[in-house]
């Protein structure tokens, strides 16, 4: 048995035998407003923040780690992966479904004692602020092991990509797709751009000196 909780905006009647509904006395010319002050998902606003997501952008007024909670807030309720298939938004389903874990992550550290203790015991006596690059080192594990991760990128010792391939040495397809798309959207490659561009970097990573010579080249 499956119990649903349907919230209206208006006095509805519903009948057992139909799948369909009447809305008794509605004013449409009120439903926006009436949406706004009801606990209705907003697709307009999540279809924006999507866009600026998209563009590695952030809302105006926000900080990065503000416009990730409130952009998981907004979709949290939704099943976020059909909703960017069915609206032709998988494009850059992985960048968004970060977001939402980083979202997740950060609301959930505002309130958790433990996490707050292990960030201050590293030297963070507010919570770190994240961006589109640190928060693709996000995966589905235990909060505390997230923020190993990221912190480890702060201290400048590796790259995103190689944190993610020595902490988790067998990677999922999905999270190898997620890795991919990262790398053409920063670079803004095609695919066949990218099989040249993965070939010399795996040898640039495999050869200390020459991944010396680059980064001396590069300062």
């Amino acid at each position: 048995m499956v119990k649903l909780k349907i919230t209206t905006i208006s006095s509805l009647i519903l009948s057992p035998r139909t799948e369909k509904a009447l809305y008794k006395g509605v004013d449409f010319k009120n439903i926006k407003k009436d949406i706004k002050n009801s606990n209705i998902v907003n697709f307009e606003k999540i279809n924006n923040m999507i866009d600026l997501i998209e563009k590695n952008e952030i809302m105006p007024g926000l900080s990065f780690n503000e416009f990730a909670i409130a952009f998981y807030q907004e979709v949290k309720l939704v099943p976020l992966s059909r909703y960017l298939k069915t609206n032709n938004r998988a494009k850059r389903m992985p960048k968004i479904m970060t977001m939402k874990k980083a979202g997740e992550l950060l609301l959930f550290t505002k309130t958790d004692d433990e996490t707050l203790s292990f960030l201050k015991r590293k030297g963070y006596n507010e919570i770190p602020e994240l961006d589109y690059k640190t928060m693709m080192l996000l995966r589905r594990l235990d909060p505390i092991d997230n923020w190993k991760k990221i912190l480890a990128f702060f201290d400048g010792d590796k790259t995103v990509e190689e944190i993610n391939l020595s902490t988790k040495p067998i990677l999922f397809p999905q999270e190898i797709k997620k890795l991919e798309e990262f790398i053409k959207d920063e670079l803004s490659i095609d695919d066949e751009e990218f099989e040249k561009f993965m070939k010399l970097s795996s040898l640039a990573i495999k050869n200390k000196e020459l991944t010396k010579a680059i980064r001396k080249l590069t300062r």
